[in-house]
């Protein structure tokens, strides 16, 4: 605790009070730098104290509080050191944090990073190293979807929707399509949905301009050969969505540049016939058999109210099948007395 509290100190003059104290810092209350910022110094001293995994968790916020307000102000600063040295995987792995506030911080750092089209010229320039941090962070993101916290799922989600609209490389549709090839059937399903979002907001002149479009189709033989009785459905609906943004005539184009592997097994998957399984319901007669004979133990038991015996116990069953069962005394305790009638438990 000492420890933390003298690196607290030593961060202490390079931060707003509102970064030290603010666990949801709105984006309008981050402010400018004086001039003379010492981003150096302080950087430093950050990839000092989030190396140790031990490191005090308000500690963290404000580190994150802090990298906003450079990303918002000082963009070519913030991509030296961000991006630099892979500091950026330090953040991301905070994610994971057991502090659910330090994770709910670095999805709003993240989410304010993926808002903007493109970012800056700066950030074209350095587009290697943003498709090295959306690569990164996905998985992450798929992770928190499937947690007990609703407000991380929610902001994983943001995440995710604005990787979809405003980071448009081919990278990160790669990353998408290699990811469903798993066992977890959520996931594989949410993957693949992501997958054929981006392909629709990618749009037609992207797919047709890329000269890897063989790997695409790689991707969804891989994810079909992986589970073919499971995965047929999803496979079809991808490569659906390829035909319908590219156009058939286009599309066709493209798989003839593809390898043999991919020629056939398109082939199959889009021939292949996908049969709904519809899970079983009861049927109407069972629904009025079941509420018919509700109705002949509601009466029954109303029946025996009118016997004036309140406050004992009387036990019904039913004997004999559908429309030829009757009820008689059995082994279902019952109580009742003048007002109502309560079942035992």
């Amino acid at each position: 605790m000492t420890t933390d509290n003298s690196k607290k100190a030593q961060i202490s003059d390079f931060l707003m009070e509102e970064e030290m104290k603010s666990i949801n810092l709105p984006n309008e209350s981050l402010k400018p730098f004086e001039p003379e910022t010492d981003f150096v110094s302080m950087m430093q001293k950050f990839k000092d104290i989030l190396n140790n995994k031990d490191s005090d968790w308000t500690l963290q916020i404000s580190i994150i509080n802090y990298l906003r307000r450079v990303y918002k102000f000082e963009k070519q600063v913030f991509s030296q050191f961000f991006y630099g040295g892979k500091f950026y995987q330090k953040i991301i792995e905070l994610i994971d944090s057991v502090r659910s506030s330090v994770a709910k911080n670095v999805l709003i750092l993240l989410n304010e990073i993926f808002s903007e089209p493109q970012c800056t010229q700066e950030e074209k320039n350095n587009s290697f190293s943003l498709i090295s941090l959306v690569k990164a962070t996905i998985p992450h993101l798929i992770s928190k979807i499937n947690s007990n916290k609703s407000f991380l799922k929610a902001d994983s989600n943001i995440c995710l929707e604005s990787i979809i609209k405003n980071i448009k490389y081919l990278d990160v549709l790669l990353t998408f399509m290699n990811l469903m090839n798993t066992k977890k059937a959520n996931d594989a399903e949410l993957l693949a949905g992501l997958s054929e979002k981006m392909i629709k907001n990618l749009g037609k002149d992207f797919f047709v301009q890329n000269t890897q479009f063989n790997e695409l189709m790689k991707c969804v033989v891989l994810f079909y050969e992986a589970q073919k009785n499971t995965n047929i459905k999803k496979s079809k609906e991808i490569l659906n969505c390829f035909v319908e943004v590219m156009g058939k005539d286009e599309f066709n184009q493209k798989m003839e540049k593809c390898t043999k592997k991919e020629k056939d097994n398109v082939k199959i998957i889009m021939e292949t016939k996908v049969v709904e399984i519809k899970k079983k319901t009861r049927t109407n007669s069972s629904l009025h058999f079941r509420k018919d004979i509700n109705e002949r133990k509601k009466n029954f038991r109303l029946s025996k109210c009118h016997e004036n015996k309140p406050n004992k116990s009387l036990t019904i069953k039913i004997v004999g099948i559908g429309k030829n069962s009757v009820i008689s005394d059995a082994t279902e305790p019952i109580k009742f007395n003048d007002e109502n009638i309560v079942k035992n438990d």
